[in-house]
């Protein structure tokens, strides 16, 4: 995590030093200034623990918190992330909270490990209680980078597992998630199709010396997708703002009403 508590305040890695005394703003355990010239300053629990903040964030999700709030405040935006929001469904931690001079918020969530349907829509129903839209951002990882195939408006990744808080995500934001890459904090917008395989047509003979014959279609795939994604795009190419969502519901996941946050290209 970017930020903890000294002496009851909240204060920032990066800006931190090293030898003073640190607690989780969670759970109140000590944690460790992590600080060297690869890697972001970060804390870290000290093991073992069970603090929810200290599982599964990895570099590349703090290089993301770290970037877009960069972004926004440099379209003067007041920007920051790991911020307590409060709700009557459950409090939350947004990744980067964004505020405009006029009071409007939006959170961005950077989503960057496993979660079930059930989870990520609790997380949204508590944004949502909070009149705070919230907008779920994937990463755009060194792995998928490498799957990439360039376009004439960005990249196509055709064989894509799409994983299941991708399907939610996407169907909550009417069919489009954007991704964020890590290392300068552009964005890409991100729509799903169905990946086709084709069989190949084949023929053979018979014992009776008829002729059969099998294949020759497409297929959609059972496992991928294809991921277009359109870009990169700078915050400054971007307008954050609302969509209003209606309550839906399949036999797989529902999706909450409200209020959730959008970009559109300007």
């Amino acid at each position: 995590m970017l930020t903890a508590n000294r002496n009851g305040l909240r204060v920032d890695a990066a800006i931190s030093a090293k030898g003073c005394a640190y607690h989780c703003p969670s759970c109140g355990q000590p944690v460790t200034l992590r600080k060297g010239q690869i890697k972001i300053a970060h804390f870290a629990h000290k093991p073992p623990t069970d603090c929810s903040w200290a599982k599964g964030e990895t570099a590349e999700h703090r290089e993301a918190k770290v970037a877009l709030r960069d972004a926004f405040r440099r379209m003067s935006y007041i920007a920051d992330y790991e911020v307590e929001v409060l709700s009557i469904q459950g409090d939350r931690r947004a990744d980067v909270l964004i505020r405009s001079h006029d009071g409007r918020r939006w959170a961005l969530e950077i989503q960057h490990t496993p979660i079930l349907y059930p989870a990520i829509e609790a997380r949204t129903r508590a944004y949502i209680a909070a009149q705070v839209p919230v907008l779920w951002v994937g990463i755009l990882s060194s792995d998928m980078k490498a799957g990439a195939k360039p376009t004439s408006d960005g990249v196509v990744i055709r064989k894509y597992t799409i994983r299941p808080w991708e399907k939610w995500a996407q169907a909550l934001a009417f069919k489009e998630l954007w991704y964020v890459d890590p290392s300068d904090g552009t964005l890409w917008r991100g729509e799903f199709s169905e990946h086709m395989i084709h069989v190949e047509s084949t023929s053979w003979f018979e014992s009776g010396g008829v002729e059969q014959s099998a294949g020759g279609y497409s297929r959609q795939s059972k496992r991928w997708r294809t991921l277009t994604l359109r870009g990169p795009y700078g915050v400054n190419q971007l307008a954050i703002g609302t969509k209003w969502r209606k309550a839906w519901s399949s036999p797989v996941f529902s999706l909450p009403q409200g209020l959730i946050a959008s970009l559109t290209v300007v």
